[in-house]
């Protein structure tokens, strides 16, 4: 633990060591952030924690939710350094260029892990394609009316998850994630929206990115690209194709801690 109190430039270089060693830094405090890249978004002062991860990653918590308010999956360059009274952060990714920066006028407390390992695989109980083929077969839990065109459908930039028909008789583009849906799930969804508006010119093509979350960036993007969310439950799935006898895999958190192991497994992420 670091001694929060130090000025600036004692703690930007502590951390910048910790940073060359690939350490875990957490750090506790009031910030605010700055994002330009693909988009651009301000987030005023709050109180949140900020994790850089040993491969780059970079995530910024408020005190409550379970997602980040601002992330970087990955990073060019990552460094900390003084700015008057203030703590800075600054991430940099490459390709596509992107920019977070945390300004700390705060700092309460600031953490280094060393040598942290974590090889054990994690197993999921349902993976996207019995999520997409469970909402191809129940479209109401996407929107009431909605008719399902075909599923897996090959568009230019690469295969739509749901292609189906509002109630108006316009194209639904679904793309559907069984995680927190970041920015480039957002810009995989436009990219298949685009796309088929390109095959039909004039014709009206709507998107929906169907997930059980959504950052708050990634929002922010959809919204502006006129695309729309909804937010389904991976748990009701998993529980109604456990209950039905199909579907899901594995014999339920309580089968697989007594010992009774689930098949497949698949690495975290937005999938």
């Amino acid at each position: 633990m670091l001694e929060p109190s130090r000025p600036p430039a004692d703690l930007a270089r502590e951390l910048n060591e910790a940073l060359r060693r690939r350490a875990l830094i957490l750090v506790l405090g009031r910030c605010r952030v700055a994002y330009e890249g693909r988009s651009a978004s301000r987030l005023g002062e709050g109180d949140r924690l900020v994790v850089v991860k040993p491969d780059g990653a970079v995530l910024v918590h408020r005190p409550t939710g379970y997602s980040p308010v601002n992330w970087q999956p990955d990073s060019k360059v990552v460094a900390f350094a003084p700015s008057g009274d203030s703590l800075v952060l600054r991430s940099v990714r490459e390709r596509p260029r992107e920019v977070l920066e945390v300004v700390f006028t705060r700092v309460d407390a600031a953490l280094v892990a060393e040598g942290m390992e974590d090889p054990a695989e994690l197993v999921m109980y349902l993976d996207e394609r019995e999520l997409r083929d469970y909402l191809a077969r129940h479209p109401e839990l996407i929107e009431p009316g909605l008719r399902v065109v075909s599923v897996e459908r090959p568009v230019g930039p690469g295969v739509v998850d749901i292609l189906a028909v509002d109630s108006r008789g316009r194209t639904v583009v679904v793309e559907v994630k069984r995680a927190t849906a970041g920015r480039e799930a957002v810009l995989q969804l436009a990219r298949y929206v685009e796309a088929l508006r390109r095959l039909n010119p004039g014709a009206p093509v709507r998107g929906v990115l169907a997930a059980p979350g959504i950052t708050r960036q990634a929002l922010e993007l959809l919204n502006s690209l006129g695309l729309e969310f909804r937010r389904v439950s991976v748990e009701r799935v998993y529980e109604e194709l456990r209950r039905r006898g199909g579907g899901a895999r594995g014999p339920g958190l309580l089968g697989f801690l007594s010992g009774g192991g689930a098949s497949g497994s698949s690495r975290g992420g937005s999938g």
